[in-house]
C-alpha cells in the first residue's frame, strides 16, 4: 500500500505515480468538501423555497427532520447491508447537527464556522495521530467475511459512526459554509457575484494544492514520516486546506457554469446525473463493491491505480448513460423518488 493512512495501490510505474499525486493534490479530501458544501447550498434553497410559499416555521423544520432521517436510512442501509463508503447518513446527522444555525444570523453562523476551524485545527492533529499509530484497519474491522462485516458496520453506525464523520473528516464545517455560499446566493449565475467567486476559486484551489504538497510527497515515498505526531499534523492540514480546496471548486463551477451551453450532450447528461445524485451514488458503490470487493469479483488486488480510475471512468459513465435514458423517459431516479415520497409525504 502507499504511505497514506487512505489506502491505495503501491505505484506500479510512472503513470501510477502521476495519478496518485493527482489524487492527493486535488481529489482525496477535497471533493468530499465540496459536495458537502453544495448539499448546505441546497439546504438553502430548499428553506427559500418553503418560505415563498408562506409555509410555517414547523413545517420547514418537520421537512429538514424527514430530510435527515432519510438520508440516515439510506446511509444505513450503504453502509452495513450493502457495505459501501457511506456519506448520506454523515449528511443526514451533519443536518441534524446544523439545523439550529439554519434560523439564526450570518453573523452566528460564521462565529460557529470560526469555532469550529480554531478547534479542529487543535483536535485534529491528535486525533489523527492515534489513527496512524493505531492504524485504519485496528481502528475500523471489516471482518473476514459478509455477515462478520455487516455486523461490524452496524455496531458502528449505532455507536454514532455518522456523528463521528462530521467531526474526524470534519463536514459539518463544509456543510456550514454551504448554508454561507446560499444564504449569499453566490452560485446563482448573478454577475453581481463574479468578482467575488473569481478570488474564492483562485485562493481556495492554491491554498489547497499548497496544504496537499507535505501529504502528497509522504503518500508517494519522498518523504517518510516516523512520528505518528507529525503525521497528524500533515494529514489535518491535507484536510483543512482540502476545505478551501472544496470552496474554490465550488466557486469555479459557479463560474463556468453560465457558459455552458445547456443543450450540450455531455451537459444534459451530466446535469441528468446530477438530479438523479442519490441514485447514481448507491448504484455506483454497488457496482464497484461488486467489481472490486475480495468478496465478489476481487479486482482491487489486481488493478493497477491507472486500472482502477479506467474502471471507475466507465462506472461514472454507464451512470451518465443511464441517467440521460431516465432523463428522456421523465423518470426520477429510484433511490431519489424514495426519497421524495418520504420527505413529501
Amino acid at each position: 500500500m502507499s504511505g497514506t493512512i487512505l489506502t491505495r495501490p503501491e505505484s506500479g510505474g510512472f503513470i501510477d505515480t502521476i495519478l496518485n499525486y493527482t489524487s492527493v493534490l486535488f481529489v482525496d479530501n477535497r471533493a468530499r468538501a465540496m459536495f458537502a458544501l453544495l448539499f448546505g447550498y441546497g439546504i438553502t434553497l430548499v428553506i427559500r423555497s418553503y418560505m415563498k410559499r408562506e409555509k410555517s416555521r414547523l413545517d420547514i423544520r418537520r421537512s429538514i427532520n424527514r430530510r435527515a432521517i432519510a438520508l440516515l436510512f439510506f446511509g444505513f442501509v450503504l453502509s452495513v447491508i450493502i457495505g459501501g463508503k457511506d456519506i448520506l447518513a454523515i449528511y443526514g446527522a451533519g443536518l441534524l447537527l446544523v439545523h439550529w444555525f439554519l434560523y439564526r444570523s450570518d453573523k452566528t453562523l460564521v462565529r460557529a464556522m470560526i469555532a469550529l476551524t480554531i478547534g479542529f485545527a487543535l483536535l485534529l492533529p491528535i486525533f489523527w495521530a492515534n489513527m496512524a499509530s493505531v492504524g485504519m484497519e485496528n481502528m475500523f474491522m471489516t471482518g473476514e467475511g459478509y455477515w462478520e462485516t455487516m455486523l461490524n458496520q452496524l455496531v458502528m453506525f449505532f455507536t454514532g459512526a455518522p456523528l463521528f464523520g462530521n467531526f474526524a473528516l470534519p463536514v459539518i464545517l463544509s456543510i456550514m459554509l454551504g448554508i454561507w455560499f446560499g444564504r449569499k446566493g453566490l452560485l446563482n449565475e448573478d454577475p453581481k457575484h463574479r468578482s467575488l467567486l473569481k478570488k474564492i476559486a483562485v485562493g481556495g484551489i492554491l491554498i489547497s494544492i499548497i496544504g496537499a504538497i507535505p501529504h502528497a510527497l509522504h503518500s508517494n515515498g519522498v518523504i517518510t514520516v516516523e512520528q505518528p505526531s507529525l503525521f497528524g499534523i500533515i494529514f489535518t492540514i491535507h484536510m483543512m486546506s482540502g476545505i478551501a480546496g472544496g470552496c474554490g471548486y465550488a466557486a469555479l463551477f459557479g463560474l463556468i457554469g453560465p457558459h455552458l451551453k445547456k443543450t450540450n450532450p455531455i451537459v444534459t447528461g451530466i446535469t441528468a446525473l446530477g438530479k438523479r445524485s442519490l441514485t447514481f451514488f448507491i448504484v455506483n458503490e454497488i457496482l464497484l463493491i461488486v467489481l472490486l470487493s475480495p468478496a465478489v469479483f476481487g479486482l482491487a488486488s489486481t488493478l493497477s491505480i491507472a486500472q482502477v480510475w479506467v474502471l471507475t471512468f466507465l462506472v461514472w459513465l454507464s451512470s451518465v448513460g443511464m441517467a440521460t435514458i431516465l432523463e428522456l423517459k421523465q423518470k426520477a431516479g429510484p433511490f431519489d423518488f424514495l426519497f421524495r415520497k418520504f420527505v413529501y409525504r
